[in-house]
């Protein structure tokens, strides 16, 4: 299994993906998928119903080298072809990581969600500051 896979693992030990078409579009339409993972041999029908889940939103669709089989045992299950992942910091680990593996397909990603966890914790500290100040 690789690093990704290892991360979406503990992201299901911790209660941050959630996994199969359903959960999966349920999270992305409450806003709180960072991203949405899809296996490397997800039918056409998945993929298309993905895209319309996040049609509005800024989660971004990740294709991945991984077949649903390999995706099911990194989660516990027999086959996951669709997953929606909660935590930023997990996102972020996960999108290095297949990086790592493939720069090419997966660099921009990777960056793309640096800035967005830059942003989310300059949002933190001005709100941690705030309260401070006030006190």
């Amino acid at each position: 299994m690789g690093k990704p896979l290892d991360y979406l693992g503990i992201a299901r030990m911790s209660g941050n993906v959630e996994l199969g078409e359903e959960n999966a579009k349920a999270l992305v339409k409450a806003g709180k998928a960072r991203l949405l993972l899809l296996a490397s041999d997800a039918s056409e029908g998945v993929r298309k119903r993905a895209e319309g889940y996040v049609y509005g939103f800024r989660t971004p669709i990740v294709p991945l080298p991984y077949t649903g089989e390999e995706l099911g045992a990194a989660v516990g299950r027999a086959r996951c072809a669709i997953a929606a992942v909660r935590d930023l910091g997990l996102a972020k680990a996960m999108a290095d990581a297949l990086a790592a593996e493939d720069g090419a397909q997966y660099a921009a990603l990777a960056e793309a969600l640096a800035e967005k966890q830059a942003r989310q914790r300059a949002r933190k500290a001005a709100k941690t500051g705030m309260r401070r100040k006030s006190e």
